[in-house]
């Protein structure tokens, strides 16, 4: 048997690992259907936490479970929290997740505590067969098996796919190259470059920000590089600049795809440009600040309950990001509810004084616009107090002083004429050990999540 065969062989059957999953999702035919299907796994995980798990026992026995597919019934049971989750670890821990081979996992911290959770195989299978019902039904194209390109940071896949055998192989028969997204000094960028130009990917996969800043440096330096037939942006919110000037340099458009260690595949987008999520993986829930579901439009926190994990059932966790919710239908032709946008980490948002909100996104594009006139090369606001902000600045060059007043004179205008601006200069500003970029930070929102 040749290389290829092996290489033909091993992805036929570690496709068919997962394919029992896929299908019966890809079964379903409609709203209905996927009503019914989202129904039934509901009761069982439910009914399985019910007699499983010593934190479920007890948070369930006043909820009547034949009836718990009802929305007024589902929303009786309180909402998990990340806290929640520390302190609750053994009793939401299923007393048979040993019999289902179930392994430790972490969130990746981005607030500074990662968060530890277990899985299993079941829920492994499945994430791996909504992740593939993605690229096949919504993108048209065997994720599986097509040549991928993964810009990725997480320390510890990187670790694992390049230092071990079995990890190398996987990377070689799935027709997988990583580039490490850590590594974005200028020769690292040439030369991932010439790995993307002589492989000739089907598929460029990297988080947001590290997508936009090895496309912004190819911009710069006219350098070319070969256009693959989808960029798939992950892990981080994907802001309109970073869209722009990805689809700029790559020639083809960017896919935004959501997902977390906690729950994996949560949403992707079609070409229509909404996200569509996967009832028949995980229910979602988008809430206002009174656990209420918002309306079409209205913004909310992002609440899911994962169907397949019973090893640790998920029930009604809030995973920490805000999404706005869209239309039940999509002109693409999927039958499956959309969200019109994840627009960042709760803790992306800033707090005034008198409880109201401003979204990280207005300081991500304020600073982003400024940044254009060459001053900024990186930049990180974070709210210590609410009349206290610290901005962490990689310098261009020397920051002119009319500068900073013009930065701190756009900022007072939302915090307020009494909030103060300290200005740290810093080599580097790094990412997060799962790779992400932090642009906002609030600290307030922390300490008030823990009270």
């Amino acid at each position: 048997m040749n290389k290829y065969d092996v290489k033909e062989f091993y992805l036929k059957m570690t496709g068919k690992s997962f394919q029992s999953q896929y299908e019966q999702i890809n079964k379903i035919r409609n709203k209905e259907e996927l009503d019914r299907f989202q129904d039934k796994r509901l009761e069982e995980l439910l009914i399985h936490a019910s007699k499983n798990s010593r934190y479920y026992k007890d948070l369930l026995k006043n909820i009547d479970l034949e009836k718990v597919t009802d929305t007024e019934v589902f929303s009786q049971i309180p909402v998990l929290t990340k806290d929640i989750i520390r302190s609750q670890l053994k009793n939401i821990t299923s007393v048979d997740a040993q019999t289902r081979g179930c392994f430790y996992n972490t969130s990746g911290g981005s607030t500074g505590e990662p968060l530890r959770f277990i899985q299993d195989q079941p829920y492994t299978l499945w994430a791996n067969a909504t992740n593939f019902y993605y690229y096949q039904n919504i993108l048209d194209i065997n994720g599986f098996a097509a040549k991928k390109i993964l810009l990725w940071g997480s320390e510890r896949d990187l670790l694992m796919k390049h230092r071990n055998f079995s990890g190398r192989f996987a990377n070689w028969v799935n027709n997988a190259q990583f580039l490490n997204s850590f590594k974005m000094k200028a020769q690292d960028m040439d030369r991932y470059a010439d790995t993307i130009n002589s492989f000739k990917p089907e598929i460029i996969r990297g988080y947001a920000s590290s997508l936009y800043d090895f496309s912004k440096y190819l911009d710069q330096n006219h350098k070319k590089i070969y256009s693959p037939r989808y960029v798939v942006s992950t892990a981080e919110p994907l802001r309109n600049q970073m869209r722009e000037m990805i689809e700029k340099v790559m020639k083809t458009k960017v896919y935004n795809f959501y997902g977390s260690r906690e729950i994996a595949s949560l949403a992707g987008e079609c070409q229509e440009g909404l996200l569509h999520y996967f009832p028949f993986y995980t229910k979602c829930e988008v809430l206002d600040d009174n656990n209420n579901p918002v309306k079409e439009g209205e913004e909310g926190r992002i609440v899911v309950t994962n169907l397949f994990n019973y090893s640790m059932p998920l029930i009604r966790y809030e995973i920490g990001d805000m999404a706005v919710l869209g239309p039940e239908t999509c002109e693409c032709g999927s039958y499956l509810p959309t969200l019109e946008s994840v627009t960042g980490r709760i803790t992306d948002q800033f707090t005034l004084e008198d409880g109201s909100k401003v979204p990280g996104e207005f300081f991500i594009h304020m600073i982003g616009v400024v940044c254009n006139q060459g001053y900024i090369r990186k930049f990180q606001i974070i709210q210590e107090d609410y009349n206290e902000l610290r901005m962490r600045v990689v310098p261009e060059g020397e920051i002119p002083s009319d500068y900073i007043k013009e930065v701190n004179h756009k900022l007072k205008t939302v915090m307020g004429d009494d909030c103060t601006i300290e200005w740290d200069f810093v080599d580097d500003i790094k990412k997060t050990t799962s790779g992400k970029y932090l642009y906002t930070i609030s600290r307030l929102t922390k300490n008030q999540d823990k009270n």
